[in-house]
């Protein structure tokens, strides 16, 4: 729930420009900033409450894509969320991210296009001229880990910028369960049928607004793999010992192929 209190000195702000974010520079760990440390180049900004964690307040603003960064701070991309040490620091600045993009997305009512408000109570926004109010989006996706006996199928993108060997993903279409989207996923990317479908774990994944719900799957028929050349710039089975290294170990993704290489 959200608070409307406004923001102290010691209290964490998220500086987003554009896909960027504001962090320390003069340290590897703790580099998110307080507002005590930054307000005084911000002075125009109003920061919205997002979270509290504990007892630590954090607060997020957008600013314009030309604002500079003030001493011993810089702009990164926010997929820097994946490296940030400690690991809650990065999980944090994942979900700040998502509610950034979702409040400056809503900013009109989607019924009759009046501007939204803050609801006094409730996370959500919404439009005093028809009462519509709108709940932070959270799209449901799956990630799967397709085994093929001691081997795992793994896949580069065709687009974006993760461009790594990965599993395969995708979004829940309207009228389908987590279990079918793998299946209608698995076959459209690669050609391949999968069975003995398993959910394993979820994971809240702010770069694309969604929630990613973990499965394991075994491949049912052929291995011949036939790629979706539009998604998909590659696919191809990999022995546990030739699985490739990730800088980062914030992803679910990490974690399903962790656990294929650890043989659970």
């Amino acid at each position: 729930m959200p608070n409307s209190d406004h923001i102290q000195a010691d209290n964490t702000i998220l500086l987003f420009r554009e896909n960027e974010v504001l962090l320390r520079t003069v340290s590897k760990e703790n580099r998110l900033p307080l507002w005590g440390d930054v307000a005084g180049g911000f002075a125009g900004t109003s920061p919205r409450h997002a979270f509290t964690q504990g007892t630590r307040r954090y607060f997020i603003a957008s600013v314009q894509d030309d604002t500079p960064a003030p001493p011993s701070f810089a702009w990164e991309n926010i997929r820097v969320f994946r490296i940030l040490q400690p690991e809650m620091e990065g999980t944090l600045l994942n979900v700040a991210w998502h509610l950034s993009v979702w409040y400056a997305n809503h900013r009109f009512c989607g019924a009759c296009g009046s501007p939204t408000q803050p609801h006094p109570v409730e996370r959500a926004l919404t439009c005093e001229h028809c009462g519509l109010t709108v709940f932070p989006s959270i799209l449901p996706a799956i990630i799967v880990a397709v085994t093929n006996g001691d081997r795992l199928l793994l896949a580069q993108n065709a687009h974006g910028a993760f461009r790594r060997f990965s599993l395969l993903a995708g979004f829940v279409e309207v009228g389908e369960t987590a279990e079918q989207t793998v299946v209608r996923e698995v076959l459209e990317e690669v050609g391949l049928r999968v069975k003995n479908i398993r959910y394993i774990k979820s994971q809240p994944w702010g770069l694309s607004q969604s929630l990613m719900l973990g499965f394991s799957a075994e491949l049912d028929g052929s291995p011949e793999i036939r790629l979706q050349a539009s998604e998909l710039a590659e696919a191809r089975w990999f022995s546990r010992e030739d699985i490739p290294e990730n800088d980062s170990t914030a992803s679910i993704s990490f974690n399903l192929m962790e656990r294929f290489r650890r043989g659970l």
